[in-house]
């Protein structure tokens, strides 16, 4: 997400849950300027989305879908072409979680394979360097067991961001339940391009940043 668009987004929240979703469309209308992606920070998935659905509040935007669970997250099943203002293959999801295996390895089933995880609870910041949440990393395998550079990154939310007179045992219950998720193919660069991509790099980037705004 552009700088601009970034701080309108959580301009809305550092009011008591402000119609985010008005806000951003007063701002940049029905279309998204020439160049500009939808690419919200992790904190702004958690606060202005993933926290917004939980209160039953308006989202900042109506890019994010909802989806019954996890479980749906399925590369091969997903029509991630409906998210027009992000990257190519990628998309983003509130979703409830999933059943998951735990015996050695924690995994999700999905139709055609296992989202499989790769890291566990790293810790999400806001500018306030603040923590809001926590992100678990997926890889997903296919029913062969044939891993693919298809990723998944799944972000619960904290109690402490919710205002206390809204923290009731029902939301306490809804944080427990939502997750936000982010799915994505990691592209890769192979060692005998020579040519600079510049949304690879952007990939790189933001893999090793992603966690801290």
């Amino acid at each position: 997400m552009s700088t601009d668009m970034s701080k309108v987004l959580a301009s809305s929240s550092s009011n008591e849950h402000v119609d985010a979703k008005v806000v951003a469309e007063k701002e940049i209308g029905d279309n998204l300027p020439p160049g500009y992606y939808f690419l919200p920070s992790p904190s702004e998935l958690i606060q202005l989305y993933l926290v917004q659905k939980i209160l039953g509040l308006p989202m900042a935007s109506d890019i994010v879908k909802i989806m019954d669970s996890v479980e749906h997250l399925d590369p091969d099943q997903l029509k991630l072409e409906e998210f027009k203002y992000s990257r190519d293959n990628e998309g983003y999801y509130i979703t409830k979680k999933a059943e998951r295996k735990t015996d050695e390895e924690t995994s999700i089933k999905t139709t055609t394979g296992h989202w499989k995880e790769s890291k566990s609870n790293s810790h999400i910041f806001n500018k306030g360097s603040q923590i809001v949440g926590y992100k678990n990393t997926f890889t997903f395998y296919e029913a062969d067991g044939k891993e693919t550079a298809w990723r998944l990154n799944e972000y619960t939310a904290i109690p402490d961001i919710v205002p206390v007179d809204a923290l009731t045992d029902t939301v306490r219950a809804k944080i427990e339940e939502y997750v936000a998720c982010k799915i994505r193919f990691k592209k890769v660069k192979l060692p005998e391009e020579i040519i600079y991509d510049e949304e690879i790099e952007m990939d790189e980037d933001e893999d090793e940043d992603e966690d801290v705004d």
